[in-house]
Formats: structure tokens, C-alpha cells, sequence
């Protein structure tokens, strides 16, 4: 099932609602931005959830004394209270800077009706009544942070209530008694409508908000190799107007968690308010995923004969090196060769204008098989570096990515125990493999990419990244939506332009925004 749409806005609000950064925090990774605009529409849904849950109230019976002439003393009960309707007219919900957020509903209305009774010795009268409560107001303060894992928490830190009028309708057999003391027992409802008000309210964070916020993942496992660190790095910005919520976004090594080398560039938002949300996403998320796959070896290759497409022309044997390498077939007669290619470092991703580079540099280590024996004889090493596009989308609940030849593999002879070489014809070879196998197999895994820090059932669909350079003082967003509520369901479908920021003088200073909602 699909999450309700307010509590997909709703839950990010209340992520965010906690003052100031705190000092000494890091960067995050990823930062959700939440505007006026999307403080409306979690006003919209949530005013026709909370109609809904004060309908459901439960108001429990009571009962009392009065003196009535000559007849005395009188007991009465008031039971089976049912509420018919509850209309919330008025509403708002505030950021409150270094505060939090306050809902308030005022002048609104509710009707409810039941049953009476009267007792006097052995004596019992009953009928029904009907009471209505007009100038309801409601205030509610809510207090949130995060504890020590870094998951958010939330908490009613105030929550007020009050009735401006209140009419009861009494009917039955000498129901002109109970008339009599209509004050006192609608004073009674009074009571127990504004203690039953901020109960449920209290109750209903406890019950529905809280479990909904710890769905929000804080540490995620991607695969046998690593996961991602999704912990809030500190209390989110608030203002007036919008309020930023910080992700660590770190990817690390299922068997070590050792910080990156590296700091995440400050995300610095753009002050507009046109979009209900923005997210945004720095090379810092990216280039620590590179660090945690590199240091666990998976962007080592190992090319044997086996691996090379059926209608390659050249195989990785001897008999096929003639040209390349000529001494290599006198050396080693019909026998097997072996490429191993490993990055010198962690490839980092690059964003440019309307693109998004690497560039890694490679290492290519060749071997002679022995038939005879298990031995692999050291031929020569390669240098290769080249120029990789990658393509980042959205996928659902996913950041999926894949990647292309940017450019042709160039190799530089590094050392060579055969002698002679044709690097050229080698170059021609090795982009032949890398383009029929080497960037299959590693699209295969880009598509299965990595979560984003969404609550349980959310998910976005029909989304395209366009990347855009940032200009020295200004921003560049642009999107257009069509949002598509159905019962059971949330679709958005989104198309926005992304906004890139990059430094060359430091590896990481990327950053990439979009928007999610409108």
C-alpha cells in the first residue's frame, strides 16, 4: 500500500522541525527542504486525518446529584455519548524558529448525542439528549529532535484546548428536570471534551507518529559489500518560511565503518519557496560509495579467456598476441593469458555542466597461464585512464544510475618483461572488451542502486534529472508536475532540473537538487 499523502509530507515536516544546527555537526550528504507551500498541503491532509480521529472519540459516561423541592435529591447519568460530526473549519500550521511546528484550529464545531436516565428511590426516567459545541479552538505545540542513533523523535510539547459555547438538547419524560441544571451538566461535556481533545492528541502522536518516524532508515544495508548511513547529522534549519533536514548519507563497508578521508560540501539550498519539497544530494553520497566498494575490491576485474564475447577476434592466448606482442608465442606457446585491472584509487565522480564524468585511472597487470603448473608469469603493465559519462536518475524509492564511454581507453606502456609492445592495437582491443563487457556488467549493478531516505510505503515515480551549473549568485530551478491522488495510492510524476554545484579544487564539492513535490 501506498503511503497516505500527508503523512509523506507530514514526515519530513516533522523530521525538520528542530532548532538550529548543532555546533560541531558535519556536513550531510543529503538535505529535504520543506516550504511553506509543503507546509499547506501537510495542513490539507492532515485537517481531513484529524477530522477523521477526533470523530472517533470515545466520551465517557457520567453522572451526578441534584436537589430538586420537596423531591430532594436526584442521581443522573448521561451515557452512550456518540460523536456525529465534528467540522474543523479554521486551521493553520506555523514554523516556529528554534521552536518547532504549532497547529491551530479555531471556531470549529462539533454534535453529539446520547442517552439519559434519572433515579430517585425506585424510580427511573430516561431519554435522549443532543448537545452542540460551537467555538472549539485547538493549539498544538510539537517538540522534535533525534536520539542517539540519529533517528528522529517527536513529542507533544503543549497542546491546548477550549470551547466558546455549549447547547444541550434534553428529551424525554420530565426531562424539564434535567432542564432545570442544563448548566451544570453542560459544563460537564465541556470538561470532558477539552481533557478528550489533547488526549487523542497526545495519544495519536504516540500511536501513529512516532512508530511512522522510526520507519525513516538510519543505517541500510545495500548489499553484502556495504550500506549507508542515513542518520540525521544534527537539528535541521528552521525559519519562517522553510526548514532543512541534514542526512549523513555515507556509504561504508559491511565489515569496517571508518570515516572518509574526505568532508561533504556544505549544501547550501536556493532561497525559493516555489516547490512544496526539494532535496538535494551531494558527490559527497556518490564518492564515499566509491571509496566503500574500492577498498572492498569490487572494482577489480579479472579477464581470463573464458570472459572474452564468443565473436571477438581476439582471444586471450599467445597464438593471438602475435601482432601485438611478438616474442610472446616463442615465450609461451599455446598458452592462456590473464588481465587483471584494478583502479589506482577510488574513482570520484565529476559534475559539469549537462554532465556527470569520471575519470578513473587503471592499472593492467598481464600473465601467462602455465599449462605445466599453477604459476602465473608476470608479461607486462599497463596504464590506462579514460573518461567515463554517468547517467544519475530517480527510480521509484531508488537513486539508480548507469554509465557509457565518454571517451576511447588510452594506455601508457609502464613496465614490459616481453620487450616490445603495440600499445595501439592493445588500446583497440581492450575498448572493444570494455565496451561489450566491462560496462554491461557494471550497469547491471548500477541498477540496482541505492534507497533514499524515504518513511515506510513512499515511493516517486516519473522522474527526470536534467544538471545545470550554478550560476556565482544564483540558483537555477525549474519544475513541472502533476501530482495524482487516488484512494490507496500516491503518484507523483515529476519533471524538474537539477542543479549542480562544483568545485575543481576539491574532490566532493558537488551538489545536486531536485524537487519532489509541487
Amino acid at each position: 500500500m501506498m503511503a497516505r499523502p500527508y503523512c509523506v509530507v507530514v514526515a519530513l515536516l516533522l523530521l525538520a522541525v528542530v532548532s538550529g544546527f548543532e555546533e560541531g555537526a558535519s556536513n550531510p550528504g543529503f538535505v529535504a527542504r520543506i516550504t511553506r507551500k509543503g507546509l499547506e498541503y501537510a495542513r490539507r491532509f492532515g485537517v481531513a486525518i484529524l477530522k477523521k480521529e477526533l470523530s472517533t472519540i470515545k466520551l465517557p459516561d457520567f453522572s451526578g446529584s441534584f436537589k430538586v423541592g420537596w423531591i430532594k435529591s436526584v442521581s443522573y447519568d448521561f451515557y452512550r455519548l456518540k460523536i456525529h460530526r465534528f467540522e474543523l473549519r479554521n486551521s493553520d500550521l506555523r514554523l516556529r524558529p528554534r521552536q518547532g511546528v504549532t497547529a491551530s484550529l479555531a471556531n470549529n464545531y462539533v454534535f453529539v448525542s446520547g442517552n439519559w436516565k434519572v433515579k430517585k428511590a425506585f424510580v427511573t426516567l430516561d431519554g435522549t439528549f443532543d448537545v452542540s459545541v460551537d467555538g472549539i479552538s485547538i493549539s498544538v505545540s510539537l517538540n522534535l529532535g533525534k536520539d542517539q542513533s540519529g533517528r528522529p523523535t517527536a513529542s507533544v510539547a503543549r497542546c491546548r484546548s477550549s470551547i466558546g459555547h455549549i447547547s444541550a438538547d434534553i428529551s424525554g419524560r420530565l426531562s424539564w428536570i434535567l432542564n432545570l441544571f442544563h448548566e451544570r451538566i453542560e459544563n460537564n461535556f465541556k470538561n470532558i471534551l477539552e481533557q478528550k481533545i489533547c488526549e487523542m492528541v497526545r495519544k495519536s502522536t504516540t500511536s501513529h507518529l512516532e512508530p511512522y518516524l522510526r520507519t525513516l532508515p538510519v543505517i541500510l544495508m545495500i548489499d553484502q559489500v556495504a550500506g549507508i548511513d542515513y542518520s540525521l547529522v544534527g537539528a535541521p534549519q528552521v525559519t519562517s518560511q522553510i526548514l532543512d533536514t541534514p542526512f549523513k548519507g555515507e556509504f561504508f563497508g559491511r565489515n569496517w565503518h571508518s570515516p572518509a578521508p574526505f568532508d561533504a560540501p556544505p549544501i547550501r539550498l536556493p532561497e525559493k519557496h516555489d516547490h512544496m519539497v526539494y532535496f538535494a544530494v551531494s558527490e559527497y553520497v556518490f564518492n564515499t560509495a566509491s571509496r566503500a566498494y574500492h577498498q572492498a575490491g569490487r572494482m577489480n576485474f579479472t579477464i581470463q579467456n573464458k570472459h572474452v564475447p564468443m565473436d571477438s577476434p581476439i582471444r586471450l592466448h599467445t597464438s593471438s598476441f602475435r601482432t601485438i606482442v611478438p616474442r610472446l608465442a616463442r615465450l609461451y606457446p599455446n598458452t592462456e593469458l590473464e588481465l587483471e585491472m584494478s583502479p589506482e584509487s577510488a574513482p570520484f565522480l565529476r559534475f559539469t555542466p549537462g554532465n556527470v564524468t569520471l575519470m578513473p585511472v587503471l592499472d593492467i597487470q598481464a600473465f601467462a597461464l602455465l599449462p605445466t603448473s599453477s604459476d602465473r608469469k608476470p608479461l607486462f603493465q599497463l596504464r590506462v585512464t579514460t573518461n567515463i559519462s554517468a547517467t544519475i536518475s530517480v527510480s521509484s524509492d531508488r537513486i539508480v544510475g548507469s554509465v557509457t564511454t565518454g571517451s576511447k581507453l588510452k594506455l601508457e606502456l609502464k613496465h614490459s618483461n616481453v620487450r616490445f609492445i603495440n600499445v595501439e592495437l592493445m588500446e583497440a582491443i581492450l575498448n572493444y572488451y570494455a565496451l561489450h563487457t566491462i560496462y554491461p556488467s557494471l550497469n547491471a549493478k548500477l541498477e540496482e542502486g541505492f534507497p533514499l531516505p524515504l518513511p515506510r510505503d513512499t515511493h516517486l515515480n516519473s522522474l527526470e534529472l536534467q544538471v545545470h551549473e550554478r550560476c556565482p549568485n544564483s540558483w537555477d530551478i525549474g519544475q513541472r508536475q502533476h501530482l495524482d491522488v487516488k484512494p490507496g495510492s500516491f503518484n507523483i510524476s515529476c519533471e524538474y532540473q537539477v542543479c549542480i554545484l562544483h568545485h575543481e579544487t576539491r574532490v566532493g564539492k558537488g551538489l545536486l537538487s531536485l524537487c519532489w513535490l509541487n
